[in-house]
C-alpha cells in the first residue's frame, strides 16, 4: 500500500517534492535526462568539432547518424520493456535500470578519454536503449503512487524538470568537451550524477503488478506490433497516444531546425542558439507547471486545445516576426554572427525571443494533460505496455518529421516557413481536441 491511500486532498505541487511517494521518481527521471544530454551533445560537439577535421568525416552525416541510434532504441526495446514493467515491481525496475546506466557512465568516460568513434556510437546507442528501458517505468509507476486528481501537478513537475535537465545537460556537454580537461569533468560528473540517481532510485516505494504478468516477447518486430494492437483497443488511451505522437512530429522539427535557424536565418552564434534553447526548455517547464494551476486537477484531451491553438498561432506569428526580424538587419550582421549582446540590440529579436518562449509555454500546457489522460485511461495492469505504446509511436513520429524536414529544406523553404507549416496543424489538433467528448 502506498502513501497515497492515506492521502485525503491532493498534495500541492511543493508539498509532493517532499513526499517519498513522488521525490525519488522526480530526482530519478532529472539526473538521467541530465546524464543523456550531457554524453549525448559531447558526443555530437566533439564529433562537429574535433573528431570530424581529425578523421575527415562529414559532420552533418555523423550528427544525423548519432541522433538515430539514440531514438532507433525507442523503437526497438520500448514495446518489450512495456511488457516487462507490467509483470515486475517497477521500483525493482527502477533501480536495475540506474544500476545499469552507472556501468555505462563508466564506460563512457572511458570511451570519451579515448575518443574511439565505434565505442562512442555504440555506448550511445545502448544509452538510448537504457533509457527506454526507463520510459514505462517513468510515467507508469506515477499512478500507483499517485491519486488522479494530483497526476497533473506531478506530470507538470516531472516534465518541467526534465526539459530543464536537458537543457542544463546540453550547455554542459557543448561547453565542457572541447576544454582542456572538459573530458575527464565530463566523465568524472556523469559517473557522479548517475550514483546520485541509484541512491534516490532506492528511496522509491514499491509497485508491484497490478495483474497477471504478462508473456515477455524478446522478438522486437512481433513486440511493437502487439503494444500498437493492444493500445488501439482502448480508444481514449490511444487517441492521447496519437496526440502525443503529433506534439513530438512538431517538437523535433524545431529542435533539428534550431542551430540552422539560429545561424543562417537570425544570424547568431553558438550562445544565441543557447538562448532560444534555453528560452525553449524554459517556457516548456513554465507552461506544463503552470498547467496544474490553470486547469486544476481536469486532465482531459478537450484541455489540451489551448495548448495545440497556441502552437499553431505562434508557430505562425514567429515566421511573421522572423521576417520583420531579417528585414531590418544592418549589412554587418547579415555577413558576421552576431553575439547575445549583439542580437539582443536588435529591437525584432525581443519580439522573436517572446514568441519562442510563448510558443514554448503552449507546449507545456498541451504535453502535461494528454499524457495524464493516457496514464488514467490505460488499463493499470497494462499501463507499463500503453506508456511502451506511446514511446514506439513518438520515435516514428519523429522520424517522420526528419524526413518531412529534410525533403522541406531541400524544397528551399526556410526553417522558420517549416515552423510555420508544421506548427499551423496545431489549429487541426486544436479543433480535434476541442470537438472530443472527454
Amino acid at each position: 500500500m502506498t502513501d497515497s491511500s492515506v492521502q485525503k486532498t491532493p498534495a500541492p505541487p511543493v508539498a509532493l517534492m517532499r513526499q517519498r511517494r513522488f521525490a525519488p521518481l522526480f530526482w530519478v527521471q532529472s539526473l538521467g535526462a541530465f546524464n543523456d544530454q550531457v554524453f549525448k551533445t559531447g558526443l555530437l560537439t566533439l564529433l562537429t568539432f574535433r573528431l570530424a577535421d581529425e578523421l575527415g568525416l562529414n559532420a552533418g552525416l555523423h550528427n544525423t547518424i548519432g541522433a538515430a541510434l539514440f531514438i532507433l532504441p525507442f523503437a526497438l526495446f520500448a514495446p518489450t520493456a512495456g511488457q516487462i514493467a507490467d509483470g515486475v515491481d517497477k521500483a525493482k525496475m527502477m533501480r536495475f535500470v540506474k544500476g545499469c546506466e552507472i556501468v555505462l557512465m563508466v564506460l563512457a568516460a572511458i570511451a570519451y578519454q579515448i575518443q574511439n568513434l565505434t565505442f562512442l556510437y555504440v555506448l550511445l546507442f545502448l544509452m538510448g536503449a537504457q533509457s527506454a528501458m526507463f520510459a514505462p517505468v517513468k510515467y507508469g509507476i506515477l499512478p500507483q503512487y499517485l491519486r488522479e486528481d494530483e497526476l497533473i501537478s506531478a506530470n507538470g513537475l516531472v516534465q518541467g524538470a526534465t526539459f530543464l535537465a536537458i537543457l542544463l545537460g546540453q550547455i554542459a556537454g557543448a561547453k565542457l568537451i572541447l576544454t582542456e580537461t572538459g573530458v575527464t569533468i565530463i566523465g568524472i560528473t556523469v559517473i557522479g550524477i548517475a550514483v546520485i540517481g541509484f541512491i534516490a532510485s532506492l528511496f522509491a516505494p514499491p509497485a508491484p503488478p497490478l495483474g497477471t504478468p504478462p508473456h515477455v516477447d524478446r522478438f522486437f518486430p512481433r513486440a511493437i506490433y502487439k503494444v500498437i494492437a493492444a493500445g488501439r483497443k482502448v480508444p481514449k488511451a490511444f487517441e492521447a497516444v496519437l496526440a502525443i505522437a503529433w506534439f513530438w512530429f512538431t517538437a523535433a522539427i524545431f529542435l533539428t531546425l534550431l542551430p540552422p535557424y539560429t545561424k543562417e536565418t537570425l544570424r547568431g552564434d553558438e550562445n544565441v542558439f543557447i538562448l532560444l534553447l534555453a528560452t525553449f526548455s524554459v517556457g516548456v517547464a513554465a507552461g506544463a507547471v503552470l498547467c496544474g494551476r490553470i486547469f486544476g486537477a481536469d486532465a482531459r484531451i478537450r484541455t489540451a486545445a489551448w495548448g495545440a491553438g497556441g502552437i499553431a498561432l505562434f508557430s505562425v506569428l514567429l515566421f511573421v516576426l522572423t521576417a520583420i526580424y531579417t528585414g531590418g538587419l544592418p549589412e554587418a550582421a547579415r555577413e558576421n554572427p552576431m553575439d547575445i549582446g549583439a542580437f539582443l540590440s536588435e529591437s525584432p529579436a525581443w519580439g522573436v525571443l517572446i514568441c519562442f518562449a510563448c510558443l514554448a509555454a503552449c507546449s507545456g500546457l498541451y504535453l502535461t494533460p494528454v499524457n495524464v489522460v493516457l496514464q488514467v485511461e490505460a488499463p493499470p495492469e497494462e499501463r507499463g505496455r500503453f506508456i511502451a505504446c506511446s514511446n514506439t509511436v513518438d520515435a516514428a513520429a519523429m522520424t517522420l518529421s526528419a524526413a518531412l524536414a529534410a525533403v522541406l529544406t531541400l524544397a528551399g523553404v526556410s526553417p522558420a516557413g517549416i515552423f510555420a507549416l508544421v506548427g499551423a496543424s496545431g489549429f487541426l489538433a486544436a479543433l480535434w481536441a476541442r470537438r472530443h467528448p472527454a
